[in-house]
């Protein structure tokens, strides 16, 4: 808690360091929001799913105030549990500084929301998507610390012909505890330590196309870390470095109360030992059918390796072939029973077994059933 009020100081700071600090111009915003998650078979996302769990929620408060007209600084505080990961435990999920000099140019400085496909910068906001899960072939929630924040400096503007561009780089918040160690813990590893390296990147290019309602984007991201872990059948800790570049193409078309998603990516990465290139895609419509009533559906596909679609690595190793890759079709049907409260159902038909955390191994479910619910208050 010390390091959030140092950050909470430093920003008012910046404030009265500019010009007279007056309290009615900060905007505060925040939301509150609950989930169910169960399934037929088999544990997910590192949560016991298939005894059904309420360990799935979010809270979080934000604060933001413009300076001057050039100057805006803000950050939040962000409270998150699913399952094994985040335990309701606060944090400080971004704080930044933004001088904007001219629409092609401005400066961010500090913990900013990461540059990541269309919709990571917003996935904290539930009422602004109709799903409950965004698809976990691209966002997954488990290594949700790899994509969430970065901590460094950013760059942004905005270029003619409705073009715009985002640069940021510096380090990430990973540690013993985040999403990523306890997935290797999950295959048997004890995380003696985890920390983020400081040559973490990413850059983004977004062209709102003469076609109305059309976007297309790009998205780059660079990662680096480095663990110590004990692995099964070993006596001391071995220490790894992981590299993942991750490369993102996404599409959005919005007409009238229609909207069109898809997104495909590319991660080569060294996280099993060895270099691969994982793939994964989804699309997704969605339809506003009235003001209080939404609905949607995604199909999503994502493969450990895609040179080994089959999963015959994971075959050989004496493991279900399953684990290398899943598919997921998914509905979720929204609804909005006033401007703060908002309310969700979603289903997911599941093939395959990544992102299973626990399993029969003798007789696997490799086709199985989750549901989701959410209530989500924000103002």
């Amino acid at each position: 808690m010390k390091k959030i009020f140092c950050w909470v100081l430093m920003m008012l700071n910046v404030g009265t360091n500019v010009h007279a600090f007056d309290p009615d111009q900060i905007q505060i915003h925040g939301f509150v929001s609950q989930g169910y998650l169960i399934s037929d078979n088999n544990d997910y996302m590192l949560t016991k799913t298939e005894d059904g769990s309420f360990q799935f929620n979010e809270m979080g408060i934000n604060f933001a105030t413009q300076l001057t007209d050039e100057i805006r600084v803000g950050l939040q505080f962000l409270s998150r549990d699913l399952g094994e990961i985040g335990n309701n435990e606060v944090e400080l999920d971004w704080a930044l500084a933004d001088y904007h000099f001219r629409d092609w140019l401005g400066l961010q400085v500090g913990k900013m929301k990461a540059k990541y496909g269309f919709h990571n910068q917003s996935r904290d906001i539930d009422a602004a998507r109709t799903w409950i899960l965004l698809p976990m072939g691209i966002y997954n929630e488990t290594l949700r610390d790899l994509t969430a924040s970065m901590t460094g400096v950013g760059i942004y503007g905005s270029l003619p012909g409705g073009l715009t561009y985002q640069f940021q780089a510096g380090s990430l918040e990973v540690d013993k505890d985040s999403g990523v160690a306890r997935m290797l813990e999950g295959f048997g590893a004890e995380v003696v330590s985890m920390e983020s390296e400081s040559d973490n990147f990413t850059v983004g290019l977004e062209w709102e196309t003469p076609l109305d309602g059309l976007r297309i984007g790009v998205t780059r991201t660079a990662l680096r870390l480095s663990y110590e872990a004990v692995f099964p059948g070993m006596s001391a800790p071995m220490e790894n470095d992981v590299e993942g570049d991750k490369t993102v193409a996404s599409l959005e078309y919005m007409y009238e109360n229609f909207t069109l998603d898809s997104e495909y990516r590319l991660l080569d990465n060294n996280l099993g030992g060895s270099d691969n290139t994982a793939e994964s895609y989804f699309a997704g419509i969605r339809y506003r059918f009235s003001d209080w009533f939404e609905a949607g559906t995604y199909y999503c596909v994502f493969y450990c390796n895609k040179d080994d679609r089959d999963g015959k690595g994971f075959e050989a190793m004496g493991l279900p072939r399953e684990l290398g890759w899943c598919k997921d079709i998914a509905l979720s049907v929204r609804f909005d029973i006033n401007n703060n409260w908002v309310f969700k159902l979603e289903g997911h038909h599941m093939d395959g077994l990544n992102g299973v955390v626990r399993y029969d191994p003798a007789d696997p479910d490799t086709r199985w059933l989750l549901f989701a619910a959410k209530m989500t208050f924000s103002f």
